[in-house]
């Protein structure tokens, strides 16, 4: 990575935007989270404004509001005396967040946010990994995965709505297996309808692992060996706490450097990273609140640490690019702070 590399804005943390500055409540009857406003006229136009605030602030790329999107979240969702939402109702709901993020982003880029299957679950397991025995395997993973996808892709009919996606993002990964599946998803897209995609895992214990166990080393092994599926154009880490970014990133560093001494790896990705914003805060995914529960010393503001995580990596010289954003709590004005930091440098 040379010192002109070139550096993209993500957006921050929607959901909590949301709950924080437009009062939109999550709990246990909200399964779809952020997907939630899909459903209403209302709710899309809160969308729209929430998104564009992040674009307003300076964000390259838009995450869609797909995160927690899934049938069998839409199928759950009561509202107004509606008791769930069919299958073709879902698809239609799932591909506005697509339209939003891109009348959100305008010029910018729309990376079509993917969760990981945890992250659909009631209560939500994407931190933990612990996952119903229906969606341990790779097989199982991959075809949950590839149900949702199709919703977006050309394949489908959905040829306007693919055509408005940039990139794609599987986000919060937490299992080794879930890593393999969304590779193997990538590479049965048809010839001529890929998209350049992106895998990003949490790390949200102590140790640097995955909740699955993995460690760092078999997760990057996992994203880029040889014969897995289809290659993601970048790695990286997200929702995890901000400290330990730098650690995470090095040690990424270290296992590609290995995988290209062997021959396993022959150039190397970009990195993504967009962590928590948080101040000590921890989400509870049964009630779907934020919890205080550790006071923490924090040296520098979130943009500070951040700008310097990423002029780091670029000191350091391997990187293709970099994407960099926010996570859960990170504002508009943590953006903003930070596109300040990127343009003066």
């Amino acid at each position: 990575m040379s010192h002109d590399t070139k550096i993209h804005l993500l957006d921050g943390g929607l959901g909590t935007l949301l709950a924080d500055r437009y009062e939109c409540a999550f709990n246990e009857s909200h399964p779809l989270w952020s997907s939630h406003l899909l459903v209403d006229e209302a709710g899309r136009e809160t969308l729209l404004a929430a998104q564009r605030s992040f674009a307003n602030a300076g964000a390259d790329v838009i995450l869609t509001a797909t995160y927690q999107a899934s049938f069998e979240g839409f199928a759950t969702t009561k509202i107004d005396g509606k008791n769930g939402f069919g299958e073709t109702e879902a698809r239609r709901c799932m591909q506005e967040a697509v339209r939003i993020a891109r009348n959100a982003g305008k010029e910018g880029n729309v990376a079509l946010s993917l969760g990981a299957y945890g992250a659909c679950m009631v209560p939500g397991a994407e931190y933990s990994g612990k996952y119903d025995a229906e969606h341990r395997s790779i097989d199982q993973l991959k075809a949950w995965h590839a149900t949702r996808l199709s919703v977006f892709s050309s394949a489908s009919g959905s040829k306007d709505c693919w055509d408005n996606v940039d990139l794609v993002a599987f986000e919060t990964l937490p299992v080794r297996n879930e890593i393999l599946a969304a590779r193997q998803v990538m590479s049965i897209i048809p010839d001529g309808e890929e998209k350049p995609f992106w895998i990003s895992c949490v790390f949200p214990g102590e140790p640097n692992t995955l909740p699955d166990g993995t460690t760092v080393k078999d997760a990057v092994d996992a994203m880029l060996g040889k014969d897995k599926g289809a290659t993601p154009m970048a790695i990286g880490i997200n929702c995890t706490k901000v400290g330990k970014v730098e650690g995470l990133v090095i040690e990424m560093e270290d296992a590609i450097n290995g995988m290209i001494g062997k021959g396993e790896v022959a150039m190397w990705p970009s990195l993504v990273i967009y962590p928590d914003g948080t101040r000590g805060e921890v989400y509870n995914t049964t009630t779907k609140q934020w919890e205080k529960k550790e006071t923490i010393e924090i040296s520098g503001s979130w943009d500070e640490t951040m700008f310097n995580i990423v002029q780091n990596a670029k000191t350091r010289g391997s990187w293709k690019e970099v994407f960099v954003g926010g996570c859960c709590k990170t504002t508009p004005e943590d953006i903003s702070k930070l596109r300040r930091r990127i343009d003066e440098a």
